[in-house]
């Protein structure tokens, strides 16, 4: 017989208790270090700055090149649930002009799909997805345009005579990325007056900021229009948007949109409407040197891999959403990665670097609890 040792200091996690693993404790000690002395904070604020550094080694790292951004020291961690105040009145009000005949074609819309579902074979059938919200629905219609509002947390817009204009050109005219650029490349109108109509639009939703993640302009034989992807965003922090493959059960907030000079042609917001329901600060947000180090500790324990060679050119603070039962919870975390269509470009390059980074499952998109310091998705 052996004789006993100690017993392993215990762990709690959601109420079940364990024994603490060595990655544990070290992330705990990382957690508990006070930040270094190129960390400075004023006005409630932690400064940003830049990152370009190898974490972890050679053979196993991930190299960051990004601008880090200031970030508040506290962040809550806000509980969203469907929108109850919202009714078809309220999705009248997106119909501009008091005078439209706005009627309800709901019923004919569930009546047409489940025509075309019983004439569908069922590995043709769509597959459920898990959504934030219930199973209502409200379409309206004004003959021209169409709203609907479904589960009381998604609301799409529709101008028919709008999208045909955009339809002529989509795909077929240059794609032209103007992203972060203020007034674009059109002479027609520009970035700046597009996001002004498109916020006029959500104002009638009570929507009063949005966190932009790409924008595209078209332009071709007279018509022109811009494509916007979007998410929710909560003073001034954007909820995630790269979220990279979606597994059944991720909910993910999103925005998108075609804007013209003479108004929306189209807009959807899958997921994206909830309200606040309760809003909660659960400790200070980690300093990228903290997000660092611990990078380097899930990487020297083989959490997740990297290729040192490729480089991430983003870190953002956003807030990663998790369905749970019928509330989706928004939780603060650092964002590291490079965005998918850059990722995309470089291999179309055949860039030998990101080749080798994917083919040997290399992380390139990063999600990490800015308070805890837990893995929320690695891809």
């Amino acid at each position: 017989m052996t004789g006993c040792q100690k017993a392993p200091e215990a762990s709690a996690d959601s109420d079940v208790y364990h024994a603490k693993s060595s990655l544990e404790g070290e992330v705990e000690n990382i957690m508990a270090a006070k930040p270094d002395g190129n960390t400075t904070e004023t006005d409630g604020a932690k400064q940003g700055g830049s990152c370009d550094a190898l974490v972890g080694t050679e053979e196993n790292g991930i190299r960051i090149c990004a601008k880090v951004p200031a970030v508040p020291q506290i962040v809550p961690t806000l509980t969203l649930q469907e929108r109850d105040d919202w009714t078809a009145e309220k999705l009248k009000e997106l119909f501009d002009g008091e005078d439209a005949d706005v009627q309800a074609i709901t019923t004919e819309y569930l009546a047409q799909m489940a025509k075309e579902l019983s004439e569908m074979n069922e590995d043709d059938k769509p597959v459920a997805w898990q959504n934030f919200g219930d199973d209502s629905l409200v379409i309206l219609s004004d003959g021209q345009k169409e709203a609907s509002l479904r589960g009381k947390t998604t609301v799409g817009y529709v101008d028919e005579i709008l999208k045909k204009s955009c339809d002529a050109i989509y795909k077929k005219a240059p794609e032209i990325d103007v992203t972060g650029n203020n007034e674009g490349i059109s002479t027609r109108f520009s970035v700046s007056r597009m996001k002004d109509i498109l916020m006029e639009k959500l104002a009638v939703l009570d929507i009063t900021e949005i966190h932009i993640s790409r924008i595209l302009y078209y332009e071709l034989d007279g018509a022109a229009f811009y494509e916007l992807i979007f998410t929710p965003s909560y003073e001034t922090i954007g909820v995630a948007s790269e979220f990279g493959q979606i597994a059944l059960g991720e909910v993910m907030p999103r925005g998108t949109a075609w804007i013209t000079e003479d108004g929306i042609a189209t807009m959807s917001l899958d997921d994206y409407c909830g309200k606040i329901k309760e809003q909660s600060e659960n400790g200070e947000i980690l300093t990228f040197s903290q997000v660092t180090d611990l990078l380097g500790t899930y990487l020297e324990k083989n959490t997740f891999c990297g290729n040192s060679r490729a480089e991430l050119t983003q870190a953002e603070l956003v807030y990663y959403p998790s369905l749970r039962e019928s509330e989706l919870i928004l939780t603060p975390a650092w964002h590291i990665y490079i965005p998918l269509n850059e990722m995309l470009e470089a291999l179309e390059s055949n860039d030998k670097a990101w080749q080798e980074a994917v083919e040997n499952g290399a992380a390139w998109n990063i999600y990490l609890d800015a308070v805890t310091g837990e893995l929320l998705k690695v891809e």
